[in-house]
């Protein structure tokens, strides 16, 4: 079974006069318990690092880099100052500090991210920078500081620049990605990618902008914050200091003259009646909100105070998705059948004759003994016609929306989850942490018994 807890490989070695290694705690082997389920860490033994701070962290941050992860957390505590790592969507704790010194890898930190000085801990603040890996790899790194109980949790997001992004293939949609290019293809209306927090949507976009910069379209997007540098788009980055938001950023772009626009996240109704105004006047606007559902989206809009007829004149599809963790190839167990697996028919249909199977996870060194390798979309594509801007005009219900998407042919996301789980792609408990189904819940079920007989 995978453990929810970093394997006990340290730290690369540090580059300096000790040539000693920043502690990462070797734990004991446990027997834990699903992988789906939240980690529960033991305290971990405080340690005093003889290190300078700067090569305490930068040998942290390329370390989490190696195994995958996206965030470090430096968390004052009573104890001490605990790191945790995020690794494809999931906390892992991997140390903790003696608070003096951990104050001083926070204060490194901060100092290289140019946040104010003056501001102490006890105000929220952010910043940026940047650290060259040993292999001469250049990370940008997002932080932010938020006051805590017992100090500060200093977030830190790590941006690998140097991995390409992902073409629209390689996203998660499977058949869909043909029928995305068809809408990115049109040369104005609303496209809109909903998810909650946190599960890919402006990497979708990213990819979406990278279609579409082949340099014959004028493209600017609209950030908070700019993640990564985009060849050949104008980039734009909201500054709330200043008082300039989404809504002004836009605004000021269409007198631009942009072909296409990208809005980092539509969260009022400023922004959205501007967004759709852009998509009727003749500009291509590709926007994130946060809906669960492709039909969610478009009463979220309407919650924005919308109007509902520009907004179906406007709108030419959503894509509504969730990451998920894929099950690691080297080391995924089959499970043993329990009787048939329970698979909608609709669902097996897909499958195209193959035999569904179910998996769960194990952990190698390939994953960092986690059991999952990676994490992909799975995603429903909403395109739009006559009759849904009809029923969008009509005030449907978010119901009645899906169903007539779903008629015209939309895959919707619960099918697409189990999809990836008797594919063998994912485990039925991975699905079950992003998608709300009795469909998905009696296949975990049958996982959970399945896993106790093997």
């Amino acid at each position: 079974m995978p453990e929810d807890r970093l394997p006990a490989d340290r730290l690369p070695a540090e580059r300096d006069a000790t040539n000693r290694e920043p502690t990462v705690n070797r734990e004991p082997a446990v027997d834990p318990e699903p992988e789906e389920q939240l980690p529960v860490f033991d305290a971990l033994d405080n340690s005093l690092e003889v290190s300078p701070p700067h090569v305490y962290a930068d040998n942290l941050i390329e370390w989490a880099l190696q195994k995958g992860a996206s965030d470090i957390f430096f968390s004052d505590e009573p104890e001490g100052v605990t790191i945790r790592v995020r690794r494809l969507g999931r906390l892992k704790s991997v140390s903790r500090l003696n608070r003096s010194y951990g104050h001083r890898v926070q204060n490194h930190l901060r100092v290289s991210a140019e946040i104010d000085p003056t501001a102490g801990i006890h105000t929220p603040a952010e910043g940026r920078s940047q650290i060259e890996l040993s292999d001469g790899t250049v990370v940008d790194l997002r932080l932010s500081s938020m006051p805590t109980l017992f100090g500060q949790d200093l977030a830190v997001r790590i941006f690998d620049t140097s991995e390409p992004l992902r073409k629209l293939d390689e996203l998660g949609m499977e058949d869909r990605a043909e029928h995305l290019r068809e809408l990115l293809a049109r040369p104005h209306g609303l496209l809109l990618v909903a998810g909650p927090t946190g599960h890919g949507k402006t990497s979708t976009l990213y990819s979406c902008i990278d279609y579409l910069a082949d340099g014959t379209l004028k493209i600017h997007t609209l950030e908070d914050p700019v993640e990564r540098v985009l060849p050949g788009v104008l980039q734009s980055q909201v500054d709330v200091e200043t008082g300039c938001d989404f809504h002004d950023l836009l605004k000021a772009c269409l007198r631009n003259s942009p072909d296409v626009v990208m809005v980092g996240e539509i969260r009022d109704h400023r922004t959205a009646e501007t967004a759709i105004r852009a998509g009727l006047g003749g500009q291509l606007v590709l926007a994130t909100v946060h809906a669960h559902t492709a039909a969610e989206a478009v009463r979220t809009m309407l919650a924005y105070g919308a109007n509902r007829h520009f907004l179906a004149d406007a709108l030419i599809g959503v894509v509504a998705q969730r990451l998920i963790r894929t099950l690691c190839l080297e080391c995924r167990v089959p499970l043993a059948s329990d009787g048939p697996i329970p698979v909608p028919e609709r669902v097996a249909e897909k499958l195209g004759g193959t035999q569904p199977q179910l998996y769960r996870a194990e952990g190698c060194s390939a994953c960092s003994h986690d059991g999952f390798a990676r994490q992909t979309a799975i995603c429903e594509v909403l395109e739009t016609d006559h009759r849904f801007a009809a029923a969008i005009d009509a005030g449907e219900s978010a119901e009645q929306l899906e169903m007539l998407a779903i008629d015209a042919g939309m895959t919707p996301l619960v099918d697409m989850a189990l999809l990836k789980a008797v594919r063998g792609e994912t485990t039925a408990n991975e699905i079950r942490r992003v998608t709300v189904s009795s469909e998905v819940n009696r296949l975990a079920e049958y996982a959970r018994r399945a896993a106790a007989t093997s």
